[in-house]
């Protein structure tokens, strides 16, 4: 969609698309920690969760880590089947399938979850529906951040900050290197990354307050977001083809 395209990767119509996605990502990631105490939108800490079960012997936590950045995985390879493949072969991306699955998955997550499905909001990860919450939020998360980045070239990430927040040092340090006559072009973009960061951390808040009171429930705001993202980029996809 945006591929190649910097002007309208970064077109005012088109950030708050980024922006309220990287909202959703916070949003997302808050609620796995509160529920399952796990970051669920970016894998490293589980390879090091991992690790520490398996030095205490405890296989069954250890297999049940792992298998959380596989279902991470599982979501990126769907979305790029149905966006960047679709690309390559000069057909038309099928984002519609992949908010379909994203808006399929919160459904389901916050409508078992009000009904006591996966148990006690914030209870110990010890079980199997626990493991279950725990393997579709990231699932879902590889999903939405891979149709993000395919449609932006791999320049924008919704679910986590530590690729943006390298991009952003790179770009103050330009921006410094260059100060008697700085890019206008690299300012811009560094605001850019400054706006994903703070709508990721805005949705981290917000959703906290609304996951501490009304626990499943605040599962519904990531719901909304996918839903107008959905039409949002629908939207946005018609008018830069």
């Amino acid at each position: 969609m945006f591929k190649g395209r910097e002007d309208l990767l970064y077109a005012p119509r088109n950030l708050f698309i980024w922006f309220l996605l990287a909202f959703q990502g916070g949003a997302l990631n808050t609620g796995g920690y509160l529920a399952v105490h796990r970051f669920v939108s970016h894998m490293t800490g589980f390879a090091t969760l991992a690790a520490v079960a398996g030095a205490k012997s405890d296989w069954l936590s250890m297999f049940g880590l792992i298998l959380v950045p596989i279902y991470f995985l599982m979501g990126v390879m769907i979305s790029s089947w149905n966006v960047e493949r679709q690309r390559i072969r000069n057909l038309v991306p099928r984002y519609s399938v992949v908010f379909s699955i994203i808006i399929f998955n919160i459904l389901l997550i916050s409508g078992l979850g009000t009904l006591g499905f996966f148990g006690e909001f914030g209870e110990p990860l010890n079980s199997g529906r626990d493991y279950f919450l725990l393997f579709l939020l990231p699932f879902t998360c590889g999903l939405q951040n891979a149709v993000i980045s395919s449609a932006s070239g791999a320049v924008i990430r919704t679910t986590h900050l530590t690729g943006l927040t390298t991009d952003f040092g790179i770009g103050l340090v330009r921006i410094w290197t260059n100060r008697k006559a700085p890019s206008k072009q690299e300012i811009f973009a560094n605001w850019c990354r400054f706006g994903i960061y703070i709508s990721f951390v805005g949705g981290s808040l917000v959703s906290a307050v609304l996951y501490t009171h009304f626990k499943f429930f605040g599962f519904y705001l990531p719901l909304c977001i996918s839903l107008f993202a959905a039409f949002r980029l629908r939207s946005i996809h018609s008018k830069n083809l």
